[in-house]
């Protein structure tokens, strides 16, 4: 009978073992979907960026040929419900819930009324802008708009050249507006030690994750200027308006 009984146990450890293993393996397969998720919603955000901001400026250009400005405007909402699928995916990579209907209405209620024409320019040199974005084409989207605007801008492909750049024009940077995971070294790091410099120096970041997944902390998140990609002309100009300190 013991050893009977003593088989059985042996049986059931070993059982225990391998759904302890088991449940472990699909943890892990579970993480390793989610951050898949993620990545590529991040990815598909500066995608989606450069496709609203490239169809603003060809609907700016094509002047009154109405058969281009349906097609083009057929683009752009296709693209702002593509960041609505990006949002999604995001969420479900944080087994958070997600009203598509409610992102959609919201997304309505932000561009009803608005012109998709560029924003003036600025009759003057502006502030010197220091802008950091590893997607060259979100980079070179974003200075277009910003030396539009008036604005002197400083680029740098990742954080740690924005840091040689900086060193190289103490006391002429006005704002920084960066990415926030680039290679090398990511935003939050870079503006740390670029603080450490110029330790008043007003900084925008920007992102495809979600503004509470960057910065995770309690009170900082809803402190901190922040751009959400994918972002419009006239986004990118409000925000760097607001981290500038103008009104909106």
């Amino acid at each position: 009978m013991t050893e009977t009984f003593l088989k059985k146990t042996k049986r059931g450890t070993k059982h225990k073992r391998q759904t302890d293993a088991d449940l472990a393996a699909r943890t892990r397969d579970l993480e390793e979907a989610n951050n898949t998720s993620s990545f590529v919603a991040h990815e598909l955000n500066n995608l989606l960026t450069v496709i609203q901001i490239n169809t603003e400026f060809l609907l700016e250009s094509i002047g009154e040929n109405p058969a281009s400005a349906q097609e083009l405007d057929e683009i752009q909402r296709a693209s702002k419900r593509a960041s609505i699928l990006a949002r999604q995916l995001l969420a479900s990579s944080r087994l958070e819930p997600f009203d598509a209907n409610l992102a959609e209405a919201t997304l309505r209620r932000k561009t009803a009324g608005k012109k998709l024409a560029m924003p003036e320019k600025a009759p003057r040199v502006a502030e010197t802008i220091l802008l950091v974005e590893d997607e060259a084409a979100v980079r070179g989207l974003a200075k277009r708009i910003l030396t539009q605007m008036g604005y002197r801008v400083l680029e740098a492909s990742d954080g740690a050249i924005a840091l040689r750049i900086a060193a190289g024009h103490v006391g002429e940077i006005d704002l920084v507006l960066t990415d926030v995971a680039m290679p090398n070294l990511g935003g939050r790091g870079m503006v740390e030690e670029l603080r450490e410099l110029s330790p008043g120096i007003r900084v925008l970041f920007m992102s495809g994750y979600p503004r509470e997944e960057i910065f995770p902390e309690k009170g900082v998140a809803g402190n901190t200027p922040y751009l959400q990609k994918p972002f419009t002309s006239e986004t990118l100009s409000a925000e760097v308006r607001s981290a500038l300190g103008y009104a909106r």
